[in-house]
């Protein structure tokens, strides 16, 4: 006989300490955000477009849509401060059901970014050092393992190591760009070689696809809304800062390497950095990048072990997922067995070697209808009340709703019709996520109607 699922029960939103500050969660929204992306999406975004000023474009629509959906999800975090960030807005929206469709998703794609990225870094180290292949997956492996227990330990600590995180990347990509216009420029003729491309409607959705691979990473801050002191006036005020500063140096870093190669060597140069600054410093400078991007990668990984486990651990809270994972430490006070799950799933991907890594083409069409979602939960949460008096309100509304459903159906059309198997495939997980729903559900009970 089937179970009948028990009501749900609101979870505590203080299980875990708050004890994130506005400096901090806009440097961890910083370090979240800024891996690798920038300093390769410009050569994709420029070879989509075929142009200079199609390629700024393509930089401020991904902009203006990461900047909308951050806006977004900080008034839905005000309103709801819990850690989980998408998973608990789309539960109060919709239910448990697209609530587990979203977790589902980032059980298996997060980890493969953050598995892809560590490998990024370990290659670059391996290429400095010397390293055969199996030491770079060994050292990764050790890496994560490592960045996994400190987050076990000490929340605090790390929220700590990643507001230094962040002041090392924002200070030494000013110091690439600064370096890329202390050259002497591309020559004219250099400058005007663009190469062609096939249709230029798909190849701009497809450019502005590939910038949001960069900016992937404004929603982290939602995912620890439960960690925020004063959230409803620190969450506003780190998600405007953090953008600003993470908008302000990819637009900068672009200028950079325009000024400093030509567009045809950017479109198809994949070691931008090291190949812009090796081009006004010498080729030896490139050295010293490579090992920038490898910290930069590795870097990365201490915020994503921070805030992906959280959807994982609200699921759990709900009663959609397993419920040790909803366990908290008495005394470290943060959720290990969510922790644990998530950093386990990356060393996986790691120690599986590089085929994995095409999963990285489902990511941002995978999570696309999501973000849809997200925007939908936002102007159902308005149709059900303004939030209370003094409380943040995003700006321009409707606009930044607006704005974050028409990238997702842009961005939904550019994948069919550019990338269908990514597409297909991101389609292909979401039925799975069903299937294992109702599996869960019947086999497990869910504390919540379905």
């Amino acid at each position: 006989m089937e179970a009948h699922p028990s009501p749900a029960t609101q979870a505590d939103p203080s299980r875990l300490p708050r004890h994130l500050g506005t400096w901090n969660a806009a440097l961890l929204l910083v370090t979240f955000t800024i891996g690798v992306g920038i300093l390769q999406s410009p050569g994709v975004v420029a070879a989509k477009t075929g142009g200079v000023l199609l390629s700024y474009a393509a930089w401020v629509v991904g902009a203006v849509a990461a900047v909308s959906g951050a806006l977004v999800m900080a008034e839905l975090a005000v309103r709801t401060p819990r850690s989980g960030g998408t998973t608990v807005f789309l539960r109060e929206a919709f239910g448990p059901r697209v609530a587990f469709l979203f977790g589902w998703t980032s059980i298996w794609l997060n980890p493969v970014a953050a598995a892809a990225i560590t490998l990024v870094s370990t290659r670059n180290l391996g290429a400095i050092l010397g390293w055969s292949e199996g030491a770079q997956t060994l050292l990764g492996l050790g890496w994560v393992g490592g960045i996994m227990l400190l987050n076990m330990w000490s929340s605090r600590t790390v929220g700590r190591i990643i507001g230094g995180v962040g002041v090392i990347k924002i200070s030494a990509l000013a110091a690439v760009v600064v370096v890329c216009f202390a050259g002497d420029g591309v020559p004219a003729k250099a400058a005007s070689e663009v190469p062609a491309v096939v249709s230029p409607w798909v190849g701009f959705g497809l450019a502005v696809v590939a910038t949001m691979f960069a900016y992937d990473g404004w929603d982290g801050l939602a995912l620890v809304a439960g960690e925020v002191k004063r959230p409803e006036r620190t969450l506003p005020r780190a998600t405007l800062l953090g953008m600003g500063l993470i908008l302000a140096v990819y637009l900068s870093v672009n200028a950079g390497f325009f000024h400093a190669l030509p567009f045809a060597e950017m479109a198809s140069t994949q070691a931008l950095a090291a190949t812009a600054v090796g081009r006004v410093i010498g080729e030896n400078a490139g050295r010293w990048v490579t090992a920038f991007v490898a910290f930069s990668a590795a870097s990365t990984v201490f915020s994503s072990l921070m805030c992906n486990p959280r959807v994982v651990f609200a699921l759990a809270e709900e009663g959609a997922f397993f419920r040790a994972a909803a366990y908290v430490h008495p005394r470290w006070r943060t959720p290990v067995v969510a922790i644990a799950i998530y950093g386990v799933m990356v060393m996986l991907y790691i120690a599986s070697g590089t085929g994995f890594e095409r999963l990285t083409r489902y990511m941002i069409l995978g999570f696309l209808p999501f973000y849809g979602l997200v925007a939908w939960a936002a102007i159902r949460a308005r149709r059900q009340g303004a939030p209370a008096a003094g409380a943040y309100r995003m700006p321009w509304y409707p606009l930044p709703v607006g704005f974050m459903l028409l990238y997702v159906a842009c961005g939904l059309a550019s994948g069919f019709a550019g990338d269908p198997v990514a597409a297909l495939g991101g389609v292909g997980i979401l039925a799975g996520g069903a299937v294992a729903y109702e599996v869960f559900r019947r086999t497990r009970g869910s504390r919540a109607e379905g």
